[in-house]
């Protein structure tokens, strides 16, 4: 009689070779690979993109924008080697009923791209996680040419997948990268598969905990791009920074236009000049200028081609100069003040994140509406549109990677992150007249590592581009600072009808605490002495003495948070600001939260909204000796996942000078009025 019984052991072991048996049948690894193996694979090793392809709007290209189907996948199943179930990145189809594939594109719900997906569905409104794009399109072959895919951004890291065949990946968002994808693309109907990852941690940037909203997608345009076999990567054309008489032509060619001619033009100036490639495929000349400059008023742009004889690429570029000459802004040799305000990448009156002409275009409509003449863009790249439109419109820019509170400053792998989205930024928009600022970080508080970190950020700039101003948005408010403040605050008190009696009994027990002056100095002066400022040519300040110091300031003198409010809006106009560099300031941030159409009393109304900016508005005027610059907290109210107050907030930071829809609360009109005075012409 046959024996049955089959031991644990021995059940295991034929476990082990029936799955050793179907990897290899499915062709999975089929070297000597066991189930231990299956549950760890190894990872594929993903190609990382080549430096940014620039001049992307005159290249030869089909876009990709509009429906792509979706696949949500929070625990990143579908990656190659996740799953012995599901590869998503294959497109697998099932051959017969029989056949067990857990994924299926063809029937897969649509999405918009370019376009976060969070506004797009209200089950994907706090989600953070995986998500597969696919899309499929026709290509014609073309011999001597190469094919690029090329994406705007994306958010944050990106996995790219051809026809089954993996093409690469990229860990720095809302910046652009482009894939060769010549070896993989076919003649007929190609199928196209992203995988995009918006988790982030305490080793991305930025990390996980912003105040803002950390959109995943897709949020740029796609487009497949042709390329000549021999082809210009990007190109640099400015005003010599020592010589405005001179224009620097910087040209990066791939290696195939190793000693070949290239010619720049500049018809309407008559320049028309060939110059050759070295043996890398590099070009560096200078060329006279005798144009006229772009300028706020007269945002003149010059066509710019660039010809070899493989191809022909253009541009629309202004020519203009930016400098610190006697702790004064110079734009064009003369002294300006950067009238401006601070932005998000959102699009008035609409949902998720901005990505288009038309957006931006609406945003700057509101600063010159507004009587400015800048924009801060914080905390991160937008897509080139922006500055584009700036251009165009005589807008001047700040632009600004997202290395933001307390990133991993000791982590290798993050500086790598945070470095691509710099000189992808960078090189992106070097020859934007509108971008006056780069800025390498956001509230960074001070550390050895920080300072190594942005050094070399700081230094990685100006090694790709010395034309421009350098700065990074810090944080005011040192042990010794906030010490004077609480004594100014307690030596007005007792001067004020403000405090009730016994906490005027309080106050007066804090002066007798500390020595007080009574001259007649100021009552406080806020140094900037963050040592990160002897490598800024500006050192701009986040401050927030209408609303966020009373929250910790009061409750530590013992006295009520109205009271501090209160007093410290009549102390912020007699504040002096200086620093320890000799540099010009810029109040990066200040302001205070209001929900539009609240006329209740006190804080979250446009009433007192209003108080913090006038009061700002007088320590401003009271400070234009060191003071060139200021853009306020900001232009309109936006998504943060932060802000959770049901009624006053739901889930948006309400400091906009307007709400998400427009409309325009009581301090947009006072700081209107104050950039259309003569005090700002």
């Amino acid at each position: 009689m046959l024996n049955t019984k089959v031991s644990t052991q021995d059940s295991l072991k034929i476990f082990n070779n029936i799955l050793f048996l179907s990897l290899l049948m499915v062709g999975s690894h089929a070297h000597a690979e066991t189930a231990d193996d299956f549950f760890n694979r190894p990872q594929i090793k993903y190609a990382q993109p080549q430096n940014l392809l620039g001049w992307i709007d005159s290249r030869k290209q089909i876009s990709l924008n509009g429906e792509w189907n979706y696949i949500v996948d929070p625990l990143k199943n579908g990656l190659p080697g996740e799953s012995f179930f599901s590869d998503f990145a294959s497109n697998k189809k099932p051959q017969s009923a029989f056949e067990l594939i857990e994924y299926d594109f063809a029937n897969a719900p649509k999405i918009r791209v370019p376009g976060d997906w969070n506004s797009q569905y209200e089950n994907l409104f706090f989600y953070q996680g995986g998500l597969w794009y696919h899309k499929e399109f026709e290509h014609e072959l073309t011999n001597n040419e190469r094919t690029h895919l090329y994406i705007e951004g994306s958010n944050f890291a990106t996995k790219v997948f051809l026809n089954g065949k993996p093409i690469g990946e990229f860990l720095a968002g809302y910046t652009a990268f482009d894939f060769d994808i010549s070896e993989a693309v076919k003649e007929g109907l190609n199928t196209l598969i992203v995988f995009v990852d918006a988790a982030l941690d305490k080793n991305t940037v930025p990390t996980y905990k912003t105040d803002w909203w950390l959109y995943g997608g897709i949020i740029g345009d796609v487009s497949i791009v042709s390329l000549p076999e021999a082809f210009v990567r990007n190109a640099k054309v400015q005003l010599n920074k020592l010589n405005a008489n001179l224009i620097d032509v910087y040209i990066e060619g791939n290696i195939n236009l190793a000693n070949q001619a290239v010619v720049v033009k500049v018809p309407e100036l008559g320049i028309d000049r060939q110059f050759q490639f070295n043996e890398f495929g590099l070009m560096s000349a200078q060329i006279p200028f005798t144009g006229n400059y772009w300028d706020l008023d007269n945002p003149k742009l010059y066509e710019v081609i660039i010809e070899t004889k493989f191809e022909s690429i253009k541009d629309q570029i202004g020519f203009r100069t930016i400098e610190i000459v006697d702790n004064e802004i110079m734009l064009n040799k003369k002294p300006i003040i950067f009238k401006g305000i601070s932005s998000h990448a959102e699009p008035i009156a609409e949902k998720g994140i901005a990505f288009s002409s038309n957006h931006f275009n609406k945003i700057l409509a509101e600063v010159s509406e507004l009587g400015g003449n800048f924009l801060r863009a914080a905390h991160y790249p937008y897509s080139r549109h922006l500055a584009k439109e700036a251009d165009r419109l005589g807008i001047l820019l700040w632009e600004e990677i997202p290395v933001y509170w307390n990133i991993n400053w000791n982590n290798e792998q993050t500086y790598a992150i945070a470095n691509q989205q710099l000189t992808r930024m960078v090189s992106r928009d070097w020859n934007r007249a509108s971008v006056v600022v780069w800025s390498v970080g956001n509230e960074t508080p001070y550390s050895e590592n920080r300072m190594k970190f942005l050094s070399r950020l700081i230094d990685e700039t100006r090694e790709l581009d010395n034309s421009r101003l350098l700065s990074a948005a810090l944080l005011g408010g040192s042990a010794q600072d906030f010490q004077n403040l609480i004594v100014a605050i307690a030596a007005l008190g007792m001067q004020s009808d403000i405090p009730t009696p016994r906490e005027k009994i309080i106050l007066e027990q804090v002066l007798n605490n500390f020595e007080t002056s009574t001259n007649d100095q100021p009552r406080l002066i806020i140094n900037l002495d963050d040592p990160i400022g002897h490598k800024l040519d500006i050192v701009a300040l986040n401050e927030y003495f209408g609303w966020y110091y009373s929250v910790f300031l009061a409750p530590q003198m013992n006295i009520s948070e109205r009271t501090f409010r209160l007093l410290m809006l009549e102390l912020l106009p007699e504040i002096k600001l200086q620093n320890s560099f000799n540099k010009p300031i810029h109040l990066s941030e200040f302001g205070a939260g209001a929900k539009y159409g609240f006329t209740g009393e006190g804080i979250w109304s446009e009433k007192y909204q209003a108080m913090v900016y006038t009061a700002q508005i007088e320590m401003i005027k009271n400070n234009q000796g060191t003071v060139k610059g200021y853009s306020p907290w900001i232009l309109k109210d936006f998504r943060s996942m932060m802000r959770p107050l049901s009624g006053i907030q739901d889930f948006y930071n309400r400091k906009g000078l307007m709400d998400e829809g427009g409309n325009k609360k009581d301090a947009y009109y006072i700081l209107q009025s104050f950039y259309y005075s003569k005090e700002q012409t």
